[in-house]
């Protein structure tokens, strides 16, 4: 465990920010106690649908409620049907929502911080103003990039910005230069205020966003489109910084590894993809250990936490 930090030794105003409705209050909850084991930066949750005593819970936490931000061209009835929406995008205001703050680190709902150190390098690799993030290019079992096989020698590409991309209607040019490149994952990210990013990003959100069914997904795209696009400055971080699996459990300190050798301890755990697991911390799933064998854990922080009291 690292200590805790002092804000004011870090010459810059530090704040973590994730959002969260009702149903995602209890993982949020777990996020914020798993910070709070490393750091006492200020933490912000943007509020698109939680309860009263949801709220009241946070403020007696110290953390502050945010509203989120609704451009004019968002789809109000997508909005209207799934409130959530409006936390993605928010991601790409929060310059504009946290005025009084220069670094402004994100971690969606569905993460926890296992090592203290991933927010910390997060914070320092935003400093010169471009955006910390981590590219989809770690440990993977499955094919690194979705492709449909057509006929010998022909193929046709199927990865996520390709085919979002497309959904958005932007130009075949643009799509084939951002098809074969790794998404860059928006659960976790790091940007200065006072990055030039920003309007960049709301400049293709802007475009994006009113077409129909892009409200989930079009804050990835954006960055990637700012990024590979526009040339916007970026700072690539290793995937321990937004781990996504394959997962892999070290049984002498309780702990979720890397896949990579030495499987060091994973930073920050992302459990996207993971709905069973988010759902109940009483379901399991199977993974391999580093001492080679296997087993059943939970990968929330409740999960890992309960593993290791066991153990010990």
């Amino acid at each position: 465990m690292t200590p805790p930090d002092r804000p004011e030794t870090h010459g810059s105003r530090r704040i973590i920010v994730t959002g969260c409705d009702h149903t995602y209050f209890e993982l949020t909850a777990e996020l914020i106690t798993s910070i709070r084991n490393h750091t006492d930066t200020t933490i912000g949750v943007i509020d698109c649908g939680m309860t009263a005593q949801q709220r009241t819970v946070l403020h007696g936490l110290g953390v502050r409620v945010l509203a989120p931000h609704i451009p004019d061209y968002a789809p109000r009835r997508a909005l209207a049907e799934k409130p959530s929406l409006a936390i993605n995008i928010s991601k790409l205001w929060l310059d504009q929502i946290l005025p009084d703050f220069d670094l402004i680190l994100w971690l969606d709902a569905d993460t926890w911080v296992q090592d203290g150190q991933a927010l910390e390098r997060l914070f320092a690799a935003a400093m010169n103003q471009t955006i910390a993030i981590v590219p989809e290019i770690g440990a993977k079992w499955a094919d690194l990039l979705g492709v449909r096989w057509i006929c010998p020698g022909w193929m046709q590409i199927r990865s996520f910005l390709y085919k979002n991309a497309t959904r958005a209607r932007l130009p075949f040019a643009i799509r084939r230069r951002i098809g074969a490149k790794p998404l860059l994952n928006a659960g976790v990210f790091c940007l200065h205020r006072h990055a030039p990013i920003w309007p960049v990003l709301r400049k293709w959100q802007a475009q994006i966003l009113p077409r129909r069914h892009m409200a989930f997904t079009q804050d990835q795209l954006c960055i990637a489109l700012a990024v590979y696009i526009d040339g916007q400055g970026v700072t690539f971080l290793d995937n321990s910084h937004n781990y996504l699996g394959p997962w892999l459990l070290d049984e002498t300190t309780g702990t979720l590894a890397n896949l990579f050798f030495p499987h060091a301890p994973v930073g920050i755990v992302h459990m996207a993809s993971q709905k069973a697991i988010r759902s109940k911390l009483e379901n399991t799933l199977t993974i391999r250990t580093v001492q080679g064998g296997q087993a059943a854990v939970n990968l929330r922080y409740g999960g890992i936490r309960a593993l290791s009291g066991r153990r010990g």
